[in-house]
């Protein structure tokens, strides 16, 4: 893999690798794992993030290292580095074509060593390598993505219909659950129906002691309402207009039970 670096950082970088290789002679070297996705649709002139995370079974220190490279598309060979990330610093390859355009996303804490390409172009049609470096974990295969920039209409985008669609079969979903819990309540609640009085025996004694059976003509019924006043037994006295002075005679009374209904 070619690199390319500002004169500036050749020495800086160039201790760097010594280091890292150092310390891999002396503490031995372990495989690092590196994922990206596979293929990124990005739209022209937008901003792109160009997502890399890796696995090390080592901690995190300050001789991790981060290199992007670009490879365009329908070429061969070798990528070329264009950002770089070494000492917990970012830094800007000599690329002339990703010149002030890459920015750290990153967050080598949390194993994210992903980057910010502004303005992308069409030009920028590729594949982008990640490879990460966490002395001792050296060994590793770089992960790559296919990145394809293309106009605005050819992104993948969201039926209206299918929208429409989603949001009228939650209203129903709603509606369904609302219906279902009223009924499920309505056959919870307790009956309130009033079962009446079952029958009236209350002229019984009354029977007994003047010596005639009463008279009832709502026997054994049932009350309808449980606000409708039961008026009690009504006595009646027959009278013997013949016009004798004697003439009155006593009359057994007739007892009446009264029961009116609303």
């Amino acid at each position: 893999m070619e690199i390319r670096l500002p004169i500036f950082t050749h020495n800086y970088v160039l201790l760097c690798v010594s280091a890292v290789f150092v310390y891999a002679s002396v503490f031995g070297v372990s495989a690092i794992d590196v994922y990206t996705p596979t293929e990124v649709l990005v739209e022209n002139g937008t901003t792109a993030t160009l997502s890399c995370s890796f696995k090390s079974r080592e901690v995190i220190s300050s001789l991790a290292s981060v290199v992007w490279s670009f490879l365009p598309e329908g070429e061969t060979g070798q990528p070329t580095s264009f950002f770089y990330y070494s000492g917990g610093k970012p830094f800007q390859g000599s690329l002339p074509q990703f010149k002030s355009r890459v920015e750290w996303a990153g967050d080598m804490n949390k194993k994210d060593v992903s980057i910010r390409v502004i303005q992308m172009q069409f030009k920028d049609n590729g594949t982008f390598s990640c490879d990460v470096k966490n002395p001792p974990d050296i060994s590793g295969q770089v992960s790559i993505i296919k990145v394809r920039v293309v106009m605005k209409e050819a992104l993948p985008q969201t039926s209206m219909a299918v929208i429409v669609g989603g949001v009228i079969g939650a209203v129903i979903g709603i509606i369904i659950i609302a219906v279902v819990t009223y009924l499920i309540i309505r056959r919870q609640e307790p009956s309130h129906e009033y079962e009446g009085c079952t029958s009236l025996e209350s002229v019984s004694s009354q029977n007994t002691r003047v010596g005639k059976k009463a008279e009832s003509s709502n026997d054994n019924s049932r009350c309808s309402s449980p606000s409708a006043p039961v008026q009690g037994p009504v006595i009646y006295a027959q009278l013997d207009h013949s016009g004798s002075k004697n003439s009155f005679h006593k009359m057994e009374p007739v007892v009446y039970a009264d029961i009116r209904k609303n």
